[in-house]
């Protein structure tokens, strides 16, 4: 357009921030033209673009501002393939869903336990992740696919390669075969560095610690990540490329016999087996030292404003390379004619991998011991604040392990025993001419996936009940109140009179559709549930292998071959999610809305999980009021919308008194109480929100959290009955439908003098000349509403 855009700084900037799928800044500031005032297209700051100054309603005393970070999440279909690593979200998820943050000298101890323990599983997670490709490709398709009287590729052309004379030797068909899983950890690798260069990169501002720091928000370490993210993704990235190079030389190590041979002091008959022995040797070691260092004490750096994400040369940095080297090497040492004729080769008979079945095994074992070890911890530590009600009694954290642990279980099965059946069929043991020898643990995940079906779709309903049996009490207790002048009461007591069917018709379906909104309370219920008969099948199954390892393969066929089915239309569904998110821009916002929950949380213990946009998005919003209300010397009121207000609240607790003394706070539609108090207590929890309204007043003091000082501060929440996200926040108040004519009458009419404020919506009857009633709004339209602006001009008097 090349038109006027108000630069101005000083008055009252208007920052609107959005929520979930990425709002344009077209449909944020109202207006069809925008203009990149600061930032770029991933994240950046508009302004409205004007024909003329003199036609701008952007003037030097207000002007609207919108900061769009989309493009951070929803902004392209790359990105929404980030769904098939949703173990690694909810495994990452899972650190920040602990009831206590450790800032107490009382709980560090016991925190610095609880990371151990994340970071181990974390770990673990991404080796199942690896196995599962180690397993396809190099097990069967190098190891198990080639016989001398049965051969897969006589059934599946495109392995014909496996046949060709230069690689008649197993050690040259695993060699080849390992490039897949060296590709797929080095791609995580590369999508790991990309994402954190483009998406979450950015200096955080130093600033003092102005007081005590009770929550961990107020300290600008948490989007400080450069450092730690660098070391954790090293270790992960290096023990799966030193996976990948023990199940390289497993079968050829020491003559087959792998460490046995050196510990028995068996002769080594020439410089290449000698060699593969080192070697296999070397990538155990680097393995057992990826799991120290994961170990270690690695906590986010206080920012220094002296370049945080500068490339660094240490023994991080080298150890990936290291592990590559180590295992490009052995795939050269395996490919020697006498390495593979000193090996006894099975002929007919196929098995697994060496060391694969047990590895499978002892990883799972593994797991299951660290999730036991954090349940121990947080019912012997635990304790809640005063006030908060955490999500699933507190135990929100083993709950998200033990579902990304199942779901990593349920693809790597999927994988395999797709796979398998692609190649022959799948079974323990070598049991026909066309059976690949699959672990039976994954045989045991298929099966207990008919269960978990079962009982996902059996709480689904009940939770659908639970919804509709809502609807009469909530005519009863709160659309008869919201609407007095409706008359629904007395429409109740006579309703076969004609005059009262339109009123209790609309009183119904407005009762419905605020029982519907508050599915996510019933979801929070349900999922609650889910997580205890899912952890009750699970410890069944464990007891079962235990038991009788084969019981589910010879007994219980059938739910092997429904699970089989169940599992793999599980993951085939995820794939085709992914893959339309990449063609379909709308279905890939939705997808979007996953993320934009999910990776709020800066990756603290995989860091190979979708990337964190807050890493980004904090620092820009700090750096964004400090030039508006400190250099400008203007006020910035943050208006916030959904996700946003968490991105909003977050920031105001990183404010120094400088900062906050210029910045008032408008929150609608907003999470924070309904979903982040709940499952996040140590982070937005009921102190930490009180909190954030203290700062608001920009004294350098001790904070008056009270309930007496809520009027005084500068923040409102507006939310709706009818919005299945957004809720109150420290109040929930009764509200009632206000006229066009009360408008009218007095602008600030059903303030509350709090910062939590009801809004009716729909309204209940038909405008005049119109035969339609009025829509409903529900999570969207808070800025068109008038008891919007009227918060805006209360919030400006209560900052000035």
């Amino acid at each position: 357009m090349g038109g006027y855009v108000n630069q101005d700084g000083g008055g009252w900037t208007e920052l609107r921030v959005h929520g979930v799928s990425g709002t344009p800044p077209e449909r944020m500031l109202a207006h069809p033209h925008v203009a990149l005032v600061a930032g770029d297209a991933e994240a950046g700051f508009y302004r409205r673009e004007w024909e003329a100054k003199q036609t701008s309603a952007d003037t030097a005393d207000e002007r609207f501002e919108a900061y769009s970070w989309g493009g951070l999440t929803a902004g392209s279909g790359q990105r929404a393939l980030w769904l098939l690593l949703t173990p690694f979200l909810l495994v990452n998820v899972a650190f920040f869903a602990l009831p206590y943050a450790g800032v107490d000298d009382e709980r560090k101890a016991s925190r610095r336990t609880a990371e151990v323990v994340q970071r181990l599983f974390a770990l673990s997670i991404t080796l199942t992740f690896v196995l599962a490709v180690v397993l396809v490709s190099m097990d069967f398709f190098g190891w198990q696919c080639v016989r001398q009287s049965r051969n897969c590729t006589d059934r599946v052309s495109w392995l014909g390669f496996l046949s060709w004379s230069w690689l008649d030797l197993p050690g040259r068909r695993i060699a080849v075969t390992a490039a897949l899983p060296l590709a797929v950890v080095g791609l995580l690798w590369w999508l790991a560095n990309e994402t954190w260069r483009e998406l979450e990169a950015a200096d955080v501002p130093p600033a003092p610690r102005e007081e005590q720091q009770q929550t961990p928000l107020e300290n600008r370490r948490m989007w400080n990540g450069e450092s730690q993210v660098r070391r954790l993704r090293a270790a992960h990235v290096a023990a799966g490329f030193a996976l990948v190079g023990v199940f390289l030389l497993a079968p050829f190590a020491g003559h087959g016999q792998g460490l046995r041979a050196v510990k028995s002091g068996a002769a080594v008959d020439s410089a290449w087996a000698g060699a593969g022995t080192f070697l296999f040797g070397l990538a155990l070691g680097l393995l057992g030292l990826t799991v120290v260092l994961v170990c270690l004490p690695n906590e986010r750096k206080q920012p220094d404003g002296d370049g945080q994400h500068r490339d660094r040369r240490d023994l991080y940095t080298l150890l990936p390379w290291l592990a590559l080297v180590v295992s490009v090497l052995g795939a050269v040492v395996v490919w020697q004619p006498g390495v593979n004729a000193a090996v006894p080769v099975p002929g007919d008979a196929r098995s697994q991998l060496p060391w694969l079945a047990g590895t499978v095994q002892v990883l799972a074992a593994v797991q299951v011991v660290l999730l036991l070890g954090m349940l121990v911890l947080l019912l012997t530590r635990a304790r809640s604040e005063a006030g908060q009600s955490p999500a699933w009694c507190g135990l929100a954290a083993p709950a998200l392990m033990m579902a990304a642990v199942v779901l990593a279980g349920v693809f790597a099965a999927g994988l395999a025993l797709a796979v398998a059946h692609v190649l022959g069929k799948p079974a323990p043991t070598d049991l026909g001419p066309d059976a690949f020898v699959v672990p039976l643990v994954y045989f045991w995940g298929a099966a207990l996936a008919v269960p978990v079906a079962a009982m996902a779709l059996l709480l689904v309903g009940v939770g659908l009940w639970l919804v509709r049996r809502n609807t009469d009490t909530m005519l009863r207790d709160h659309v008869i109140p919201a609407f007095p002048t409706a008359k629904i009461a007395e429409a109740l007591d006579a309703p076969d009179l004609p005059e009262h069917a339109q009123t209790l018709r609309r009183a119904r379906h407005i009762a419905a559709a605020w029982s519907r909104a508050a599915v996510s309370d019933v979801g929070g219920r349900v999922s609650g549930a889910f997580a205890v008969l899912l952890a009750v099948l699970t410890a069944a199954g464990v007891v079962g292998y235990l038991v009788d390892r084969s019981w589910v393969y010879t007994q219980a066929r059938w739910a092997v071959n429904i699970g089989d089915l169940l599992v793999g239309g599980f993951v085939a569904g995820l794939l085709y999610v992914g893959r339309q998110a990449y063609r379909n821009p709308r279905f890939r916002r939705t997808v979007g809305v996953l993320w934009d929950v999910g990776t709020f949380w800066p990756r603290a213990t995989h860091p190979l999980a979708p990337p964190c946009y807050a890493e980004r998005a904090v620092p820009d919003l700090i750096k964004r009021i400090n030039y508006l209300g400190c250099t400008c010397g203007g006020h910035v009121l943050l208006s916030c919308h959904s996700q946003g207000t968490v991105i909003g609240a977050a920031v105001v607790m990183q404010l120094t008194y400088q900062e906050s003394a210029r910045v008032a706070l408008l929150t609608y539609g907003s999470p924070l109480r309904r979903l982040y108090a709940r499952f996040f207590p140590a982070y937005f929890g009921p102190v930490a929100l009180r909190r954030t309204g203290a700062f608001l007043l920009g004294k350098d003091k001790p904070l008056d959290t009270s309930d007496g000082a809520r009027p005084r501060w500068p923040w409102r929440n507006l939310y709706r009955p009818s919005d299945p996200i957004g809720g109150w926040i420290l109040r929930d108040f009764e509200a009632v439908e206000i006229s066009a004519g009360e408008w009218a009458a007095d602008g600030r009419v059903g303030d509350n003098q709090d910062i939590d404020r009801r809004m009716i919506d729909p309204m209940f009857a038909r405008t005049a000349g119109d035969s339609s009633y009025p829509a409903m709004h529900g999570h969207s339209g808070y800025a068109d509403d008038p008891a919007y602006r009227a918060s805006v001009e209360i919030l400006r008097e209560l900052r000035m």
